[in-house]
Parts: C-alpha cells; sequence; structure tokens
C-alpha cells in the first residue's frame, strides 16, 4: 500500500498519485507553534477533502500501527526547509521507503532567478497551483 502523508505544507494530493491518505495531528510536532482551533478545523476540513484518514497522537507510532494493519509499501509526502518535519522524513526513511515530492515553489520556470517584487514571484509560482 502507498501511504500519502499529509502535514500542514501538503494537504492536497496531486491528481497522479494514488494510495491511501492520511493526516496525523502531532502535538509534538506542533510544539512552539501557537496553532488556533479554527486553524486546526481548516485543516481537519482539507484533509477530509482530500478523502485522508485523520488521527491524533505520535506520527511515527501511528505509521507503525498502520504498517501492522496494512503493511506500506512507500509513503509519499512533500519535501520542506522546516527542520522538524526533515527530522521526521530521516526517522521515516529508516523503516520505509520514503519519496518527498518536489517543494512546489521550486517548480517554477526558472526559480533561481529573483524576483525584485513578491507580487512578479507570486504571478510566476500561482499559475501551477491549483486553489
Amino acid at each position: 500500500m502507498n501511504l500519502i502523508y499529509l502535514y500542514d505544507e501538503f494537504m492536497r494530493i496531486p491528481d497522479h498519485l494514488e494510495g491511501q491518505a492520511v493526516y496525523i495531528i502531532d502535538p509534538e510536532i506542533q510544539e512552539g507553534y501557537e496553532i488556533s482551533e479554527k486553524v486546526l478545523m481548516y485543516r481537519y476540513q482539507l484533509a477530509e477533502q482530500a478523502g485522508a484518514e485523520t488521527y491524533q497522537g505520535k506520527t511515527l507510532d501511528i505509521i507503525a500501527e498502520i504498517h501492522r494493519q496494512n503493511p506500506i509499501s512507500s509513503i509519499i509526502s512533500k519535501s520542506t526547509f522546516r527542520p522538524i518535519y526533515q527530522e521526521l522524513f530521516q526517522k521515516m526513511k529508516q523503516n520505509y521507503n520514503l519519496e518527498l515530492l518536489p517543494d512546489y515553489f521550486l517548480s517554477t520556470d526558472n526559480y533561481l532567478q529573483p524576483a525584485k517584487r513578491f507580487f512578479q514571484y507570486w504571478n510566476k509560482v500561482k499559475k501551477n497551483l491549483r486553489y
């Protein structure tokens, strides 16, 4: 089974991906972030729209339990620059085949060419986003 791991930067599943989506509310990962109830509800609704099963608890423990019930062949998620998720992904790689999709904001034609103003960057990027 392919497992699609959703988190706050990756709440929409690209059309070409197939697998079971999960969204895990992990208080340890969100430690240090003040997240309002409205933001949590919004993320829950996005996960629901994506057809994801929602869990609450330690991410690695929940993934291990899912693996015991239905063996995971690979985990798919989106790469990030956030250290807490990079550390989590390194731990996942120890036990599972992890595939990280490229960051959406780096998928423009020439992302290394800086824009002089943010709106120029945004106009270039928003064409690739499907929100």
